[in-house]
């Protein structure tokens, strides 16, 4: 792992120490949850009520219909696609259905967790992977992979001579400080969650 280009590394880590970090933040005060499906399924509807939520008038918004978007060509952010269309658009929400394979399929299911799949209602996505042929190799999986992307996260940080802060699922910064120190024993460390990680997938 230390070896993949960071870019590929990083957007990783998003998916194994963000997702659950950020899903936490689901049942903080003032917090409203946008499903992306539900989303583009209704995109009036929910438009309307994520405005309600935030207090806003809906009735300031006709509709969710795709307008101009002229200004976008500058902007270096957001999905390109969006430059090519005039609708929205559909066919991305089953995409991977057809487009990711099953050795795909698993390690989204072992990085991300079952149990945190269905927490976040895509319990139907699941069973589609799990008659697809992928196994629910438990908590233990998913855990072990949370451990090695932090001991990462913090060997990285160190690297770079800083401080992680609460970069990734609540941790606090000391733990970056200790790994600084002792870089040695965080690298056994991350090789022996590697090799235990190993010997579950591979008994599996």
């Amino acid at each position: 792992m230390l070896r993949l280009p960071d870019g590929i590394i990083s957007s990783l880590a998003d998916l194994v120490l963000g997702l659950p970090r950020l899903a936490a933040q689901r049942i903080r005060p003032q917090t409203h949850l946008v499903q992306y499906e539900l989303l583009v399924a209704h995109p009036d509807e929910e438009i309307q009520r994520l405005l309600t939520a935030l207090g806003c008038d809906p009735g300031g918004v006709a509709s969710a219909s795709m307008g101009r978007v002229d200004y976008l060509q500058s902007s270096s952010f957001g999905d390109r696609k969006i430059l090519e269309r005039n609708t929205i658009d559909e066919s991305s929400v089953k995409s991977w259905q057809s487009q990711l394979s099953v050795e795909e399929m698993q390690t989204v299911t072992d990085l991300v967790g079952a149990e945190l799949l269905v927490e976040l209602g895509y319990e139907q996505e699941l069973l589609h992977a799990l008659k697809a042929g992928v196994l629910d190799r438990g908590r233990e999986v998913t855990e072990l992979y949370r451990r090695i992307f932090r001991t990462w996260w913090d060997l990285r940080s160190a690297k770079a001579g800083g401080l992680s802060g609460l970069s990734h699922a609540g941790e606090s910064a000391h733990t970056t400080w200790n790994i600084s120190e002792n870089r040695d024993v965080a690298i056994e460390m991350l090789r022996g969650e590697v090799a235990r990680l190993e010997q579950i997938l591979g008994s599996s």
